[in-house]
Formats: structure tokens, C-alpha cells, sequence
């Protein structure tokens, strides 16, 4: 009976400790502007976030093929915001579009990102 009740106050005082550390501030809360290189030209993107997260992705300039790009700028944004990163995979059959695009978010999470002391 011991053994279980230290057990149970063990795991409780473990859940309890963990929910109270503070969340790591990774980002300067606005929006940024990114630009990389895709397959036909410049892509400029929107990020958004708060210090915590990226909150959203927008593409507001490209020129790549519309029937490719289109899956692209679907999957990878939603990626990104998921890892909250920018290492994600690139779509298959779209690689130049993909590097250009995560090019373009790493660019605008550079300016967002906290600089480590």
C-alpha cells in the first residue's frame, strides 16, 4: 500500500512540475516578410507569429506553375506551422517550388527568430 501511494504521489508531483515550466519564447510576435529562389522566379511569403508559434503562412508573390505550386503552397505552410520550423520534407515532383518556398520561410523566421545569448 506504501509503494503504491509513493508511486501515485510521485507521478502526480511529476504531471504537476511539468505543466508549470514556462513555454520557451523562440519569436518576436509580428509579421515578416521572406523571399527565396523557386523554379521560375522569386516566391515572397508572410509569416506571422507570436513568440511562441508560427501562426501563419502566406505566399504574396510567386511565378511557379500554377498546377504544381498550388499542392505546394498547401502542404508545406501547413507543415511548417505544425513543426513550428522550417526543416520540413518537400513535395515530391515539386522540389525546386518546395526549397524555394521553406527558402522563403527560413528567410522571414530569421527575422522573427530570438537571438540565443
Amino acid at each position: 500500500m506504501k509503494r503504491k501511494t509513493i508511486l501515485i504521489l510521485t507521478v502526480l508531483l511529476t504531471v504537476g512540475l511539468t505543466a508549470c515550466t514556462s513555454k520557451r519564447i523562440h519569436y518576436q510576435a509580428g509579421s515578416y516578410e521572406g523571399v527565396g529562389e523557386g523554379h521560375h522566379g522569386p516566391i515572397k511569403v508572410m509569416i506571422t507569429t507570436d513568440q511562441y508559434r508560427i501562426k501563419e503562412i502566406k505566399v504574396i508573390e510567386e511565378y511557379e506553375m500554377p498546377e504544381l505550386s498550388k499542392i505546394v503552397y498547401e502542404k508545406i505552410p501547413k507543415r511548417v506551422i505544425k513543426a513550428n520550423r522550417a526543416d520540413v520534407d518537400v513535395v515530391a515532383g515539386a522540389t525546386y517550388t518546395s526549397k524555394g518556398l521553406i527558402e522563403a520561410i527560413t528567410d522571414g523566421l530569421s527575422k522573427a527568430k530570438i537571438k540565443e545569448k
